[in-house]
């Protein structure tokens, strides 16, 4: 059995004949807690700066502020999966392919996008008299 000064493992020298370029296990540990303080700093620093512009974004924007809070809430609460998105989406999507339609007819014929428009106001207006009589 060997004695226990004298059990190196692979990498170790005996105290005293280090070899240079290797370093202790507490300079590692040094290292390790100087990383760890500067990273700190830096995530503190990122914190305070995002903290800083958001409060500049609420004090000059509250109510898109709010809006974009609201929206991010929805989507992380899984609210893109339920039925009422599925409508939501579907109707919104019917009303922009309406207005583009819309303006596609007013790009070609000037004419015919008045006559649309024409019809729609007299549509409504159509609407308003049969519920009035009901």
């Amino acid at each position: 059995m060997r004695d226990a000064k004298h059990a190196y493992g692979p990498d170790s020298a005996p105290s005293g004949t280090e070899r240079p370029g290797l370093r202790s296990l507490g300079d590692h540990g040094r290292q390790i807690h100087h990383d760890v303080h500067a990273l700190a700093a830096a995530v503190q620093d990122a914190a305070d700066d995002l903290e800083r512009y958001l409060t500049e974004r609420v004090e000059e924007r509250p109510y898109t502020t709010l809006g974009v809070a609201a929206g991010v809430g929805f989507v992380l609460g899984g609210g893109l999966r339920s039925r009422l998105t599925a409508m939501l989406l579907g109707t919104a999507t019917r009303l922009a392919m309406a207005l583009a339609a819309r303006e596609l007819a007013t790009r070609l014929s000037p004419d015919a996008s008045a006559a649309v428009k024409n019809k729609s106001s007299e549509n409504m207006w159509e609407q308003e008299r049969s519920d009035h009589e009901n």
